[in-house]
Protein backbone atom coordinates (compact mmCIF):
# COMPACT_ATOMS: atom_id res chain seq x y z
CA UNK A 1 0.00 0.00 0.00
CA UNK A 2 1.46 3.59 -1.05
CA UNK A 3 0.28 6.28 0.80
CA UNK A 4 1.21 9.98 0.64
CA UNK A 5 -0.31 11.03 3.92
CA UNK A 6 2.59 13.22 5.65
CA UNK A 7 1.81 11.41 9.28
CA UNK A 8 1.14 8.22 7.66
CA UNK A 9 4.54 8.37 6.42
CA UNK A 10 5.98 9.58 9.61
CA UNK A 11 5.36 6.77 11.58
CA UNK A 12 6.08 4.29 8.95
CA UNK A 13 10.02 6.03 9.06
CA UNK A 14 9.93 5.50 12.86
CA UNK A 15 8.79 2.17 13.24
CA UNK A 16 11.71 1.00 10.57
CA UNK A 17 14.23 3.64 12.63
CA UNK A 18 13.15 2.24 16.29
CA UNK A 19 13.72 -1.01 17.79
CA UNK A 20 10.69 -1.35 20.26
CA UNK A 21 12.16 -4.20 22.06
CA UNK A 22 15.73 -2.87 23.19
CA UNK A 23 14.47 0.85 23.12
CA UNK A 24 17.00 2.33 20.71
CA UNK A 25 17.22 3.57 17.20
CA UNK A 26 18.27 0.83 14.92
CA UNK A 27 21.11 1.08 13.01
CA UNK A 28 19.82 2.47 9.92
CA UNK A 29 17.53 4.71 12.44
CA UNK A 30 20.64 6.27 13.92
CA UNK A 31 22.73 6.26 10.68
CA UNK A 32 20.29 7.90 8.66
CA UNK A 33 17.95 10.54 11.21
CA UNK A 34 19.79 10.96 14.17
CA UNK A 35 23.49 11.11 13.39
CA UNK A 36 22.84 13.81 10.53
CA UNK A 37 21.80 15.99 12.84
CA UNK A 38 24.24 15.39 16.07
CA UNK A 39 27.23 15.03 14.20
CA UNK A 40 28.47 18.53 14.57
CA UNK A 41 27.84 18.24 18.44
CA UNK A 42 29.23 14.85 18.76
CA UNK A 43 32.19 14.15 21.01
CA UNK A 44 32.57 10.60 22.44
CA UNK A 45 30.88 7.13 21.53
CA UNK A 46 30.71 4.37 23.58
CA UNK A 47 30.78 1.17 21.99
CA UNK A 48 29.31 -2.32 23.95
CA UNK A 49 28.93 -5.59 22.51
CA UNK A 50 27.02 -7.73 24.95
CA UNK A 51 29.11 -11.15 26.16
CA UNK A 52 27.89 -14.13 24.88
CA UNK A 53 24.28 -13.09 23.99
CA UNK A 54 23.23 -17.24 22.38
CA UNK A 55 24.15 -18.00 25.46
CA UNK A 56 21.51 -15.73 27.45
CA UNK A 57 18.68 -16.02 24.93
CA UNK A 58 19.27 -19.93 25.65
CA UNK A 59 19.56 -19.61 29.56
CA UNK A 60 16.46 -17.03 29.46
CA UNK A 61 13.83 -19.03 27.69
CA UNK A 62 14.45 -16.83 24.29
CA UNK A 63 14.75 -13.69 23.30
CA UNK A 64 12.40 -11.71 25.06
CA UNK A 65 13.34 -11.89 28.63
CA UNK A 66 17.06 -11.00 27.29
CA UNK A 67 15.46 -7.89 25.50
CA UNK A 68 13.99 -7.03 28.14
CA UNK A 69 16.70 -6.72 30.07
CA UNK A 70 19.07 -4.37 27.37
CA UNK A 71 15.57 -2.41 26.83
CA UNK A 72 16.22 -1.83 30.56
CA UNK A 73 19.85 -0.84 30.41
CA UNK A 74 19.33 1.40 28.10
CA UNK A 75 17.19 3.02 30.08
CA UNK A 76 20.43 4.45 31.62
CA UNK A 77 20.59 6.43 28.10
CA UNK A 78 16.57 6.93 27.58
CA UNK A 79 17.07 9.36 30.38
CA UNK A 80 19.31 11.37 28.96
CA UNK A 81 19.22 13.62 25.82
CA UNK A 82 22.13 11.09 24.49
CA UNK A 83 21.28 9.04 21.63
CA UNK A 84 21.79 4.86 21.70
CA UNK A 85 21.53 3.02 18.80
CA UNK A 86 22.01 -1.09 17.79
CA UNK A 87 25.27 -1.23 15.75
CA UNK A 88 25.51 -4.23 13.43
CA UNK A 89 24.02 -7.20 15.25
CA UNK A 90 21.11 -7.49 18.29
CA UNK A 91 24.24 -8.09 20.82
CA UNK A 92 26.16 -4.56 19.34
CA UNK A 93 24.72 -1.04 20.68
CA UNK A 94 26.51 2.55 20.64
CA UNK A 95 25.75 5.60 22.51
CA UNK A 96 26.86 8.85 20.87
CA UNK A 97 27.55 11.76 24.10
CA UNK A 98 27.16 15.19 22.59
CA UNK A 99 27.49 18.78 23.53
CA UNK A 100 24.77 20.91 24.30
CA UNK A 101 25.15 24.93 24.24
CA UNK A 102 26.05 25.86 27.48
CA UNK A 103 26.68 22.15 29.17
CA UNK A 104 30.04 20.17 29.89
CA UNK A 105 30.16 16.82 27.74
CA UNK A 106 29.59 14.29 29.97
CA UNK A 107 32.14 12.26 30.70
CA UNK A 108 31.99 9.02 29.02
CA UNK A 109 33.98 6.66 30.97
CA UNK A 110 30.93 7.34 34.50
CA UNK A 111 27.99 6.41 31.50
CA UNK A 112 29.99 3.62 30.42
CA UNK A 113 30.33 2.06 34.40
CA UNK A 114 26.32 3.40 34.99
CA UNK A 115 25.77 0.83 31.90
CA UNK A 116 28.25 -2.00 32.85
CA UNK A 117 26.39 -1.93 36.69
CA UNK A 118 22.89 -2.12 35.10
CA UNK A 119 23.78 -5.06 32.69
CA UNK A 120 25.62 -6.92 35.88
CA UNK A 121 22.52 -6.13 37.95
CA UNK A 122 20.18 -8.03 35.12
CA UNK A 123 22.62 -10.37 35.03
CA UNK A 124 25.06 -9.43 32.15
CA UNK A 125 28.31 -8.41 30.76
CA UNK A 126 29.62 -6.71 27.54
CA UNK A 127 32.97 -5.34 26.23
CA UNK A 128 33.39 -1.61 26.12
CA UNK A 129 35.52 0.96 24.34
CA UNK A 130 35.15 4.42 23.99
CA UNK A 131 36.48 6.66 21.21
CA UNK A 132 36.00 10.43 20.42
CA UNK A 133 34.36 11.50 17.61
CA UNK A 134 36.65 12.76 14.86
CA UNK A 135 34.61 12.53 11.94
CA UNK A 136 31.42 13.51 10.51
CA UNK A 137 31.35 9.97 8.85
CA UNK A 138 29.51 7.71 12.36
CA UNK A 139 31.11 4.88 10.58
CA UNK A 140 34.68 5.89 10.38
CA UNK A 141 34.53 6.93 14.23
CA UNK A 142 32.97 3.38 15.32
CA UNK A 143 35.15 1.64 13.40
CA UNK A 144 38.29 2.24 15.96
CA UNK A 145 35.74 0.97 19.03
CA UNK A 146 34.49 -2.44 16.95
CA UNK A 147 37.74 -3.23 16.31
CA UNK A 148 39.03 -2.61 20.10
CA UNK A 149 36.46 -4.60 21.36
CA UNK A 150 36.84 -7.54 18.70
CA UNK A 151 40.65 -7.52 19.87
CA UNK A 152 39.95 -7.63 23.68
CA UNK A 153 37.20 -10.33 23.02
CA UNK A 154 40.00 -12.35 21.00
CA UNK A 155 42.10 -11.91 23.73
CA UNK A 156 39.82 -13.26 26.44
CA UNK A 157 39.37 -16.20 24.07
CA UNK A 158 43.05 -16.82 24.11
CA UNK A 159 43.23 -16.78 27.46
CA UNK A 160 40.22 -19.50 28.37
CA UNK A 161 41.92 -22.02 26.72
Amino acid sequence: MITTNTEELHKLVFTLAWNDAFGCYTRSGFEKLIWPGIADQARWIIYFDIDNMHALNESHGGYEPVDAKIHQVLGIVRKTDYAAGQYKSGDEFLVCITDAEGRETTDPTGLMYRLMKELKKQGMTATFAIVPVLSMDLSVNVLPAVRKVFEIKQTRGKEAR
